[in-house]
């Protein structure tokens, strides 16, 4: 409601009174001087009329009071409409200003993965970290950014070049990165691609790299105790002296890999499949593996399976038999 009618509204308000205190005085006065009436009917009369005149007046006030509340409730309702409009064109404005924020950052962070100096690459695996976790779209993007980075800076080495190197600080932090990502944001049919790298020594405690592809990756002496590798592609992987120390393998594809040495000690093995793997001198101890296939692995002995968790779903390899304590 303008200035100009609430005004208006104020002075009639004021006058209204008024108006009705000189009617009631006119009436009164019209019924008390009627000739013919007595003096008691002239008061009985001037009385009900006061009293008709008061009602109607009364009506009046409230049908006023009335239509001006409906103003006010219009007026108010298009003030709400208008704030809201408002507030929409805000928030729209917000979210594009974000997104452009987000991909000038992500931009320039794509460009300092390059960069020579590792303070700056390191800055830049951090900032695309943040980036993911301030955007769910721009999440899986974001996670195969880092996996090419890995896979193009750590590529897999000639037999000729296999001496045991150090991994970069900038590949463990990529590869940190990856494994405390948040999986929420991730379809099922998603899978990380570090197949074809050379990451031995590299530290994924309690790494998350459930659907990770590992296809012919060297992982040896890598750290992977309490690992969540739910589903995980190994087949080909060197796995020697991999520590799998309380690892979830939960069906994981085993299938071809050096697995000599490896520490599975309480690892989850069940549902994995591992035909062709060598587990020479593997530490099977409380394993569990039950639902696993094991028929056509290498270098397999009894004494390891005595300390394995099994049962009737396990698959041995024709010359091994299911210990005792197996349930069947």
């Amino acid at each position: 409601m303008s200035d100009h009618k609430t005004d208006s509204l104020r002075n009639w308000l004021i006058v209204l009174p008024f108006i009705f205190i000189v009617c009631l005085f006119i009436v009164f006065l019209a019924f008390v001087n009627v000739e013919g009436l007595s003096t008691e009917q002239r008061l009985d009369y001037g009385i009900k009329a006061l009293t008709t005149t008061g009602t109607i007046f009364v009506g009046i006030a409230v049908f006023i009071n009335a239509f001006y509340a409906a103003k006010r409730a219009e007026a108010m309702d298009k003030s709400a409409e208008a704030a809201n409009k408002s507030a929409e064109a805000a928030l729209r404005n917000a979210e594009a200003a974000q997104d452009k924020q987000i991909t000038e950052r992500f931009a320039k962070a794509i460009e300092q993965l390059g960069n020579e100096k590792i303070e700056t690459r390191l800055g830049a695996i951090y900032t695309l970290e943040r980036i993911a976790k301030d955007s769910k779209d721009d999440h899986w993007t974001i996670m195969e950014v880092l996996t090419a980075f890995v896979r193009v800076n750590a590529p897999l080495k000639k037999d000729e070049e296999q001496e045991s190197p150090k991994i970069r600080t900038d590949i463990q932090a990529a590869l940190t990165v990856i494994g405390r990502r948040n999986t929420e944001n991730e379809q099922e049919k998603q899978r990380l691609d570090l197949s074809n790298i050379d990451i031995r020594g590299v530290d994924l405690i309690k790494a998350n790299l459930e659907r990770a592809d590992f296809i012919s990756s060297n992982l040896e002496g890598a750290l992977l105790m309490q690992a969540r590798l739910q589903n995980a592609e190994f087949y080909n992987a060197n796995l020697r002296s991999v520590a799998f120390f309380e690892a979830n393998l939960h069906k994981a594809y085993l299938s071809e890999t050096k697995l000599q040495q490896a520490n599975l000690y309480k690892a989850n093995l069940q549902g994995s499949f591992l035909p062709g793997a060598n587990l020479h001198l593997a530490n099977l101890v409380e394993a569990n593996l039950q639902k696993t296939n094991l028929s056509g692995v290498k270098n397999l002995e009894q004494h390891q399976i005595e300390l394995a968790k099994g049962d009737r779903t396990t698959i041995l390899p024709e010359n091994l038999q299911p210990p005792e304590h197996w349930e069947t």
